[in-house]
């Protein structure tokens, strides 16, 4: 579809038939990147005020919360003011759901669901009006690479199950004009077949889970095709850090920029890498603290985990979230002209390769679709050896006799009838010595994926 096809026919009109205004946002967010940092802090500060007060007055398990620990809400005037507010977990979302949402509101709310890289499946909701701002930070993003609203895109992601999702998901990217190369089976002779999809596509840029785009670069790279001749104008790698091996094979395969991503489905994006190679954060968006294991903030510099007030979303307010990823802080200031403040990511989502008998080399992301299911609260997996996955699961309510033969026989839809799958039940999956939770583990040492 022609880009301005796309942006100004399907994408505008499609936006404003759901109620939500990301063309009237962005030229509001565009110009805050430049604003001195005193200005981005004070209205930072005052969106902190403002959700906070709404969080207190109409949000039920916030009313009870502050009552219990006796927080008033103009004790929270800004950023270093949040150590006030316990620290919320997703085990507390879980069991909150409904006492975190303003029973008040009438508008319309956008549902969505997430198992994430902790394998814990996350309700929650967001009115119109966040999740169009949320589109209108990413488009502010994107456009420091020269990418438009309607650009094309290659993206490399999940492929849902059934086939009603499926349908969706391709309404979905008919919509936003790009192309889906699934992420569950990097291979060479399916990189072949995807990369003949992408020379017809012509997409502007991609986007995608950091190791899956790095799978299809490592069979390019093997198969000596050369990608700079799809003249792109960025690479996106988003969901996962990006470490020195896939660095080093990007710059050998891209002339183009490959730029890393920050964020969650909860929140949209936090920090996004500018063309300095910094990591800048969304503070007129977010408050994104870094915290020590007694839940104080760390300085510039420190590790710390990674925890977020999303200042927008007012029909599910989250404050103080801990999103489970470590980082730090930076006091710096970056030559690009951007001021929006630092971060350095340590340890963002962690993904893997399930690795199967015929050579097949299948994202771990797929668990997250697999078991993105309302019968299991958390989920972890083993790759034991070539032949044996072995999954523990935390059984919601809704978990019934059929609930494991469903999601063997999901998972055997990619990994095939000849692997050996064990399940286990717990009441609590055991974490990692950090305190996360890893939704996939494998214990195949020869061979991994990502040495060179």
């Amino acid at each position: 579809m022609n880009n301005n096809i796309a942006k100004y026919l399907v994408y505008y009109p499609i936006q404003i038939l759901r109620g939500e205004r990301v063309k009237e946002y962005i030229p509001q967010v565009s110009p805050v990147e430049r604003f001195t940092p005193a200005e981005i802090n004070t209205i930072q500060e005052e969106k902190l005020r403002k959700i906070v007060t709404h969080a207190c007055k109409n949000i039920p398990y916030y009313s009870d919360l502050f009552a219990a620990n006796s927080i008033k809400p103009e004790d929270i005037r800004c950023y270093s003011d949040l150590e006030r507010i316990p620290v919320l977990t997703k085990r507390t979302i879980l069991d909150n759901e409904e006492k975190l949402i303003n029973p008040s509101f009438t508008g319309k709310m956008r549902i969505r669901k997430t198992g994430g890289s902790t394998g814990m499946t996350l309700h929650f909701k967001k009115e119109q009006d966040a999740t169009a701002l949320n589109d209108a930070i990413m488009y502010r993003c994107y456009s420091w690479y020269g990418i438009d609203i309607g650009d094309k895109q290659a993206r490399f992601w999940g492929v849902p199950v059934t086939a009603k999702l499926r349908w969706k998901e391709q309404l979905k990217d008919f919509i936003l004009n790009r192309i889906r190369i699934s992420a569950f089976d990097i291979s060479e002779s399916a990189c072949m077949e995807q990369y003949e999809r992408i020379k017809k596509f012509k997409p502007d840029y991609f986007y995608g889970y950091t190791t899956a785009i790095y799978g299809f670069c490592l069979f390019m790279d093997k198969l000596g095709i050369d990608l700079n001749s799809l003249g792109l104008k960025a690479v996106i790698c988003t969901a996962e850090k990006m470490y020195d091996h896939h660095t080093l094979l990007f710059k050998k395969v891209f002339k183009c920029p490959v730029v890393d991503e920050y964020g969650s489905t909860e929140n949209g994006i936090l920090a996004f890498q500018c063309s300095q190679g910094n990591m800048h954060l969304m503070a007129d968006h977010m408050c994104v603290e870094f915290l020590d294991e007694n839940d104080r903030q760390v300085r510039p510099g420190e590790l710390g985990r990674i925890v977020v007030t999303d200042l927008a979303s007012y029909a599910m307010p989250l404050l103080r979230y801990d999103i489970g990823d470590m980082g730090r802080p930076s006091d710096k200031t970056c030559s690009c002209g951007i001021n929006l403040p630092l971060m350095e990511i340590v340890e963002g989502r962690k993904e893997d390769f399930i690795r199967t008998k015929e050579g097949k080399l299948i994202h771990a992301a797929y668990l997250c679709y697999t078991l993105k299911d309302d019968t299991v609260h958390e989920f972890k997996m083993y790759q034991k050896d070539i032949d044996t996955l072995h999954v523990q699961i935390v059984k919601a309510p809704s978990f019934s006799a059929e609930s494991e033969a469903q999601l063997d026989r999901k998972l055997r839809t990619a990994l095939g009838d000849g692997i050996k799958i064990t399940f286990q039940y717990l009441e609590r999956i055991p974490r990692e010595v950090s305190g996360k939770l890893r939704y996939f583990v494998s214990e195949i040492r020869a061979n991994n994926v990502g040495e060179r």
